[in-house]
């Protein structure tokens, strides 16, 4: 992941942080270049249909820029399966109930970002929700260590819905899409 992209997901973990603190649990959407633009979706978490259909608009408006990256950013909770089939981990929406310990859930926020020329990168980034209503974000406590984990996204995973609209079969911006500029094959 290039620097842009990094900096990218830290603000946008960051932002998402906040809106946790504040008691909201948004998607968060930024589509970097010109002109860039910011999304906030309360609903996401709340239906399926919906996030899909806000992924797909959010497809619409990348004809509208010239993208250099963009992200998506949830905050979900995972539930960790055994290394069978495709799946490895099982993402839902905190809305469907709180942390299950029988199965070792935890909250993480999912992130895809899609970066031209760097290509899709997915991962989750790791949080506590503490018994008095506060979170704690970053390693130990530590705001400055966000603890980012890789992942192989599934179908569902948030972004999946927007990548499939906006890229070809190369995994590139589809031509329709691309502002002037052909990136270089990966």
């Amino acid at each position: 992941m290039n620097i842009e992209s990094h900096i990218l997901l830290d603000t946008t973990i960051g932002e998402l942080q906040d809106a946790l603190r504040a008691g909201d649990q948004p998607a968060l959407a930024v589509l970097e270049g010109q002109p860039t633009r910011e999304h906030r979706f309360a609903d996401y978490l709340r239906d399926p249909a919906k996030a899909v259909a806000y992924e797909q608009q959010l497809a619409r408006e990348v004809a509208g820029i010239d993208l250099e990256r963009l992200i998506i950013a949830v905050p979900m909770i995972v539930t960790p399966r055994p290394l069978v089939g495709e799946d490895s981990v099982l993402l839902r929406s905190p809305y469907t109930g709180p942390l299950r310990d029988d199965l070792d859930e935890y909250d993480v926020i999912a992130y895809t970002i899609y970066d031209i020329e760097e290509g899709v990168t997915t991962g989750t980034a790791l949080y506590t929700r503490n018994p008095d209503g506060t979170y704690t974000f970053g390693l130990d406590g530590d705001e400055t260590f966000t603890v980012s984990v890789p992942i192989g996204p599934s179908r569902k995973f948030p972004g999946m819905a927007l990548l499939r609209e906006i890229l070809d079969e190369t995994l590139h911006l589809r031509a329709t899409l691309r502002g002037g500029s052909d990136p270089e094959p990966r």
